[in-house]
């Protein structure tokens, strides 16, 4: 949009600009938005009086100023980019932008850019337009605004009209980045009877529950409105892909139905309350706005014809795909109090020995229907859900029994290595849970090996050092794995008290004919190796990449070309009977 180098001879640019200006003079005065003209560097030359009264600015007091100093806001100056790339491959861009108010506070505009374009089809001119869509307090309730009609009295939510055209405007952008918008109708079940049995004075109450409630499961960017006496409608943008739209938009309607189920309490009465939803995506259930409200009717007609707490996607095929879902989740709850949870263990071999001197503890989920459930399909659910912390908890606590287990059958003690979470650093007390397990079990630490990804860590280093500083005190080896996959750098590692390195499977692929590759793992064993880190690569499945791995110098390994991960009893005779690979040739 703004490019501060201008080769431009200012002289022309002002006087082409003052010929704008009175092409535009019946546009200024005669709209009741508020209007802006800038040259091609982004210098205000001229605004209406809808502008004045919208921001409190008097046109002096702007007028040869950038725009750019009316952006206080970086989350709007982090627009810029985006504006000046639709500005570049269209000539026009709309959306929405948080500017500061002289008398106080901040407004949410609707914003129009448009470029002027002279015969050479250089920028001449810009002229955008500006509606106000929401006040910031402590402005809102202080100002009473022509458009008021476009906000609920009894919550405090936009209305129908002013919904619809933030959902026009979530499409427009979300075309341009190649995003989703979901958007969900929602009616309340039976809502009538909280009326005729505690009257319209406490239904009113109810519902100003629900739309706080409904408020705060949104993030800042997304909108809630009610569109009807108990309906409300929400737009989720920005939303990945439409595959991984159907699951977002699913999770958030979990979590609707878990908000609204906590009771609310009425003048002395308690009630729950649940909904029928239809949800619809765009854009593959279409890009016009009118079109999408349509669309959620239908599928919420739907869900009310399914029976109370309901909801379905206006395709069928997604309503199928979010159902297998949260039946997987809704079973995947009980089965660590139904004993379905079982863990398997894939041995780490020494490659110089050959001996087994390792494992990693890897959960499986055995259905009762299904049998045994890939983890990678209940994994991600249990991630989304918060399910992997009594999960991971179970996987921690089974692991250092099965440890205690084999010391009192005599067999030879190894490490087992342990998964954790993101998630269990963000929610639970991983210092005060190990302890625990040590304590219960009475294993030597040593023989605990907590395996964290790259992500993990890098969530927040600080608290993540803390943690790993305190659990490392207590002797517990640590690991990080699947290296080589994340954001972080071997010069990075020597802020955490990692023993070992797990380079990603990804990188032994292909190892074989791949110099690149080679190159990469060399250099990640030498320094880890500067480090005293022991190195494991995983995923070996053939002679060929154990003789590079042993040629590279690392240390174990991991993988089929040894042992797929097994059951527990099946480890124990392995380990029973000294199953190995044959060791390491001298040279």
């Amino acid at each position: 949009m703004i490019n501060p180098s201008d080769t431009k001879n200012p002289k022309k640019v002002n006087k082409d600009l003052r010929q704008d200006a009175k092409l535009l003079k019946i546009l200024l005065e005669n709209t009741d938005d508020a209007v802006l003209l800038l040259d091609r560097r982004g210098i205000i030359s001229r605004v209406n009086d809808a502008f004045s009264l919208l921001t409190g600015y008097a046109s002096r007091e702007v007028k040869g100023r950038h725009v750019r100093r009316f952006w206080s806001d970086i989350s709007a100056r982090e627009q810029l980019p985006l504006i000046n790339e639709a500005l570049w491959d269209c000539g026009y861009w709309m959306g929405q932008i948080d500017l500061p108010l002289k008398r106080g506070g901040h407004g949410v505009f609707a914003v129009k850019v448009l470029a002027v374009l002279p015969d050479q089809g250089r920028v001449r001119l810009l002229v955008v337009q500006m509606a106000r869509t929401e006040l910031i307090a402590p402005l809102r309730e202080a100002m009473v605004e022509a458009d008021d009609s476009a906000w609920d009295h009894l919550t405090g939510l936009p209305t129908r009209a002013l919904f619809q055209d933030r959902l026009r405007q979530a499409i427009s952008q979300a075309t341009r980045r190649h995003y989703a918008v979901g958007l969900i109708s929602m009616d309340l079940d039976n809502f009538t009877l909280v009326n005729d049995s505690l009257g319209r004075e406490r239904g009113d109450e109810a519902l100003r529950v629900v739309a706080q409630r409904l408020a705060k499961c949104l993030r800042t960017s997304d909108s809630v409105a009610r569109i009807g006496a108990d309906e409300f409608a929400l737009l989720l943008v920005d939303i990945d892909d439409v595959s991984a739209a159907v699951r977002n938009v699913g999770v958030v309607a979990r979590k609707l139905y878990e908000l609204l189920d906590e009771p609310i309490t009425l003048g002395g009465t308690e009630i729950r309350l649940s909904a029928a939803m239809g949800i619809t995506i765009s854009p593959q259930d279409g890009q016009d706005p009118q079109q999408l409200m349509k669309n959620s009717a239908t599928a919420l007609s739907h869900a009310k014809r399914k029976g109370r707490n309901n909801y379905q996607f206006f395709s069928q095929e997604m309503t199928e795909t979010a159902r297998r879902r949260f039946a997987m989740e809704n079973s995947l709850r009980y089965a660590v109090e139904r004993d379905q949870l079982v863990l398997f263990y894939q041995p780490q071999v020494d490659l110089t020995s050959g001996q087994v001197v390792g494992a990693e503890a890897l959960v499986r989920w055995n259905h009762p229907e299904r049998g045994l459930v890939s983890p990678l399909e209940f994994i991600p659910v249990a991630e989304e859900t918060g399910l992997i912390l009594p999960i991971g908890e179970w996987v921690l606590r089974t692991a250092c029994r099965q440890l205690a287990a084999w010391k009192a059958m005599g067999l030879p003690m190894i490490r087992v290595g342990v998964n954790l979470s993101a998630l269990q650093f963000q929610r639970q007390d991983l210092v005060k849970i190990v302890e625990s397990c040590l304590e219960e079990t009475g294993i030597d630490p040593q023989y605990l090996d907590l395996e964290i990804t790259e992500s993990a860590i890098m969530e927040d280093v600080q608290k993540t050092v803390a943690v790993l500083n305190r659990i490392s005190a207590m002797g517990v080896k640590l690991s990080i794995d699947d290296f080589g996959t994340g954001y972080s750098s071997l010069s990075q590692l020597r802020h955490f008290p990692f023993k070992t390195l797990k380079i990603d499977r990804s990188f032994v692929r292909s190892i074989e004919d791949n110099a690149g590759d080679a190159a990469i793992v060399s250099a990640i064993i030498a320094m880890a190796h500067s480090l005293d880190q022991t190195v494991i690569v995983e995923g070996l499945e053939t002679d060929a990449q154990l003789s590079i791995m042993r040629r590279l110098q690392c240390n174990e390994m991991q993988g089929y070309l040894f042992s797929a991960p097994t059951p527990a009893d099946v480890f124990t005779e392995m380990l029973r009977l000294g199953t190995s690979l044959p060791a390491k040739e001298k040279a």
